[in-house]
């Protein structure tokens, strides 16, 4: 074969610079005569196997038991085979490497009997498993229950814009299944994390969630739907709301003026929705007078800023 490609390499030499067709046409059939000899040989190649392993049913709390411990997904072997297989029909379906797991922890070690060629007229045999040469299977019970939600977010609104609501995950909660002992202990599941800025509309994405290191669970469903309601900046001066006293017990008194006026601002859509006698909630502290005017306090609010009100200090008179 290789006394063809010599005297090929002397035909190639002695041909015309001009005649470039019968020169291409030359290296052509070196090409392919090169090809046929490297197909025809045989090698050894480095390959990863699917590994799936086949867990037995349990006594777990669903009726079940799961896989506890992480397995790689893949396995080194050595295998060998003709170069036209080696080099276009081997793919990673070519092989799987079956384990049927025994036993709640057990080391299993790994054969080249375990591995199934799932292409009958593929010329590739395994010879050797490289890596990992043994596994350790743990099983548990398996568990499923809701898990709520956390996000992992900034949120950066841009300027004269204000975030409303708080980013909240739609579904709240999530169903968890997976070895009864990682699931009992799962207090929430994040979401992976997230980075917005400069941000003018609402918050509408969908997000992957973030599973823990070392665990099997599984999620339903594997990503949630992470939302956040951000408004441009308004304010607004609103008259006649309502003070109350606070801790007064059977002492009969009243503010003096009973209203007042107050500057608000936050997101221009819950800005036009107040009402001042059932959204703002004025008030002053019975337990703080000592015969003198009292300072009126705003009920705490995420929606919007309370920025001034008028006036800030009022008398209590009997009725």
């Amino acid at each position: 074969m290789w006394s063809l490609f010599f005297l090929w390499g002397l035909l190639l030499a002695n041909i015309s610079v001009s005649n470039w067709g019968i020169r291409a046409g030359a290296l052509v059939l070196s090409f392919a005569l090169w090809l046929h000899a490297v197909t025809e040989k045989y090698y050894d190649k480095e390959v990863a196997v699917r590994l799936w392993v086949e867990v037995p049913p349990g006594e777990g709390v669903d009726g079940d038991m799961v896989l506890a411990s992480q397995v790689p997904s893949t396995v080194r072997v050595l295998v060998t085979g003709g170069g036209k297989d080696l080099l276009f029909d081997l793919d990673d379906d070519s092989f799987v490497l079956k384990l049927r797991a025994e036993g709640k922890n057990r080391i299993h070690r790994l054969t080249p009997s375990q591995i199934t060629k799932r292409v009958a007229d593929l010329d590739v045999e395994v010879k050797e498993i490289l890596e990992p040469k043994e596994i350790e299977i743990a099983l548990a019970p398996r568990m499923e229950r809701d898990v709520p939600v956390r996000v992992q977010a900034s949120l950066e609104v841009a300027a004269a814009h204000v975030q409303v609501t708080p980013m909240q995950a739609d579904p709240a909660l999530v169903r968890v299944s997976g070895p009864q002992q990682q699931v009992a202990a799962l207090r929430y599941v994040d979401t992976d994390s997230l980075v917005l800025q400069d941000i003018r509309e609402d918050v509408d994405v969908k997000w992957s969630l973030r599973h823990p290191e070392h665990t099997q669970l599984a999620f339903v469903p594997e990503a949630v739907r992470v939302r956040a309601t951000v408004q441009m900046l308004a304010e607004d001066d609103l008259i006649g709301v309502p003070i109350t006293v606070r801790h007064a017990g059977a002492a009969r008194r009243r503010p003096e003026p009973a209203t007042a006026q107050v500057k608000v601002r936050g997101g221009v859509g819950v800005i036009a929705q107040l009402d001042p006698a059932r959204d703002i909630e004025l008030y002053v502290d019975y337990a703080e007078y000592q015969g003198n005017a009292l300072p009126v306090h705003s009920a705490e609010t995420s929606l919007f800023e309370v920025r001034q009100i008028a006036p800030a200090y009022v008398d209590l008179v009997s009725y």
